[in-house]
């Protein structure tokens, strides 16, 4: 599968550095990915139950890239150390680096240590956030235990890593097993039972049965990790659901090859949102599991024909639609502002893609997809720096805002992990 032979994918850095955006330097040999960054971001701190668990701090501001907390919210979150750990865990020396062990399993601790206990509001969902004091923030919007972004994210770091643990830590597979079951009986209790019946938002028919109703981008991950419990041990309640979460976000596609908005699958009510797009991904990956080759046809359909409609518009944070008769016309269009977490799910939906159908197509539009990264983007401002790996918090309608938090950087680097093995130096 090392289709992206190194210089070709070299030549995209070059071609930035001939514009003069990056100075001169020699070609860089080795890995794009580079830890350093994270490992910056990365504390292990001591709960007031003892317990010691592996932190990445949300915030890191130029020009000296200190951690910075906030103070609504807390200083690290799960949202950020579930998608570190995940990273790390799809590192492939991760099974001979004992530094990358302890930290996979510091940071998987803590996500154990955020789920809420039975006997309170929100029990097997998630927390988000810790105060600098090292207790749980139960209380914020964005960090109650509920049906959220960051139970999501817990629940795929845990369902993906089970089986590594299983191997080698009966016991703390144990555990993980338990909170999954937990968080799972509480996704078949919440929508499991939902009608599938639409509601109209703009005249745009959408889901009710989803996250928040309609939201894809949640329901998404939601999908991985359901496929994981359903891979492990066979559930109708789980697979039944599976079946209800990907007909809804199928539901929400629009467009074609000549229609606006050419095959894109909105992510909540009428609006689509590059953050968080991971439903081609999901739907390629879950529907090759499971056989349900409408959804990877859906897929397909969207990086077919919406993602280089995308890169025509030097990429957009998002747009809203209405619907008159059978057309979707935009009532809404914003270019900025532009994060690494809005291009890294396309790119590795196109590299599923290509994994899918073995069409170099896929890999050509994955390379073009990440030359965003190294400066082909509205600012010609790399937006990796691969010395450092910091990945920077992206890019306004002002410029690039240089700050290199959690999210910026675990998203540039999850990209290029998942390109790298498409490349080779020979």
């Amino acid at each position: 599968m090392q289709l992206l032979r190194f210089y070709h994918f070299i030549a995209i850095a070059l071609l930035v550095v001939s514009r003069g955006h990056l100075g001169a330097q020699s070609v860089p040999t080795g890995r794009y990915v580079n830890l350093t960054h994270l490992d910056h971001l990365y504390r292990t701190v001591t709960l007031p139950n003892s317990a010691t668990v592996g932190t990445i701090a949300i915030y890191s501001n130029a020009p000296d890239y200190r951690l910075v907390g906030d103070d609504d919210e807390g200083f690290t979150c799960i949202d950020d150390v579930a998608r570190a750990a995940l990273f790390l865990f799809s590192e492939p020396d991760l099974r001979t680096n004992t530094d990358k062990q302890t930290k996979l399993r510091a940071m998987t601790e803590f996500v154990l240590q955020l789920q809420a206990p039975d006997g309170v509001s929100g029990a097997g969902y998630f927390y988000n956030f810790l105060w600098p004091d090292r207790t749980i923030n139960t209380t914020f919007r964005t960090s109650v235990a509920e049906a959220n972004f960051w139970s999501w994210r817990a629940f795929w770091h845990l369902t993906e890593v089970y089986p590594y643990y299983q191997k080698r830590d009966a016991a703390f597979a144990g555990r993980i097993l338990t909170a999954t079951q937990k968080i799972t009986a509480n996704v078949v209790r919440d929508f499991g039972d939902k009608l599938n019946e639409y509601g109209r938002i703009q005249g745009v028919a959408v889901p009710t049965w989803l996250p928040f109703g309609s939201g894809t981008d949640q329901a998404a991950i939601l999908l991985l990790c359901l496929a994981n419990v359903q891979q492990r041990q066979a559930n109708p309640a789980v697979l039944q659901l599976i079946d209800k979460l990907g007909s809804g976000v199928v539901a929400m596609q629009h467009g074609g090859p000549n229609q606006f908005p050419y095959g894109a699958i909105l992510s909540f009510e009428n609006t689509w949102h590059a953050y968080a797009s991971d439903q081609a991904y999901a739907l390629l990956r879950v529907g090759k599991q499971l056989n349900k080759p409408d959804w990877q046809a859906a897929a397909r359909r969207e990086i077919d024909n919406f993602y280089p409609w995308l890169i025509q518009q030097q990429y957009l944070e998002s747009f809203a639609v209405k619907q008159t008769g059978a057309t979707l016309i935009p009532i809404r269009t914003s270019q900025f502002s532009q994060i690494a977490y809005g291009i890294r799910p396309m790119i590795w939906a196109a590299l599923e893609a290509y994994d899918q159908t073995k069409n170099r197509n896929y890999a050509t539009l994955a390379r073009q997809l990440a030359s965003w990264f190294l400066g082909k983007n509205k600012t010609n401002t790399p937006m990796y720096d691969r010395s450092t790996g910091r990945g920077y918090d992206g890019i306004g309608a002002n410029g690039v805002n240089r700050n290199s938090g959690a999210e910026s950087t675990i998203e540039s680097l999850w990209a290029f992990q998942r390109l790298e093995k498409y490349i080779t130096t020979e």
